[in-house]
């Protein structure tokens, strides 16, 4: 039995799993907030998860792991429910995007340095599109708003959507210097891949 870690090996794929949960569970509780204020993971994590794992049980796992943080922040440790709406479920197509964009990402454009361009802004529009999607349904479906309008939505979108970006660049780089890093000392990982 061939026990080799690889970035294709099922592995490896848990091990960034189970990373990107234990990032999300830390950032989307605000566990921390006493210590410091760590920006939400949760776009950075579906596009890194699309980008390792491409398996759709991941991306099935990782919205729900999010759906039961959200429950268990608002109905059990009473946290504010107001963004908790109809509308929630448009977190599935937001998260979608990012997943889909990894995915892209790491089909399409690989990790040639000439990509790097093409990545972030493929990162950036994918992240526009989820913040459309999120906030999009949000204010159109989630009931807070008695008369939504196109003219109401877009100074929310320049309110909101940098600090969302701001979050899902310095996540998605703080993973890539990360796998940058591990590639650097493990180079074996690689070669299990092409093998």
């Amino acid at each position: 039995m061939d026990r080799r870690l690889s970035l294709q090996s099922p592995r490896f794929e848990l091990a960034t799993f189970a990373t990107l949960a234990a990032v999300m569970l830390i950032t989307r509780t605000h566990s921390l907030s006493h210590v410091v204020h760590l920006p939400d993971t949760s776009l950075a994590s579906f596009f890194v998860l699309g980008y390792f794992v491409r398996r759709p049980m991941a991306f099935a796992g990782l919205f729900a792991l999010g759906f039961a943080i959200d429950v268990v922040k608002i109905y059990v440790l009473g946290g504010s429910g107001f963004c908790f709406t109809p509308a929630y479920w448009m977190l599935l197509p937001a998260y979608g995007v990012m997943w889909f964009a990894g995915r892209f990402v790491a089909e399409r454009l690989g990790e040639r340095l000439s990509a790097l361009f093409a990545a972030a802004a493929l990162l950036v529009i994918s992240a526009f599109v989820s913040n459309l999607f999120s906030s999009g349904g949000f204010y159109f479906l989630g009931g807070r708003y008695p008369d939504p309008t196109i003219a109401e939505f877009l100074p929310r979108i320049q309110r909101y959507f940098p600090g969302t970006l701001l979050a899902t660049l310095l996540w998605s780089g703080v993973a890539a210097v990360l796998y940058a890093a591990l590639i650097t000392a493990r180079p074996g990982l690689r070669d299990g891949a092409a093998k």
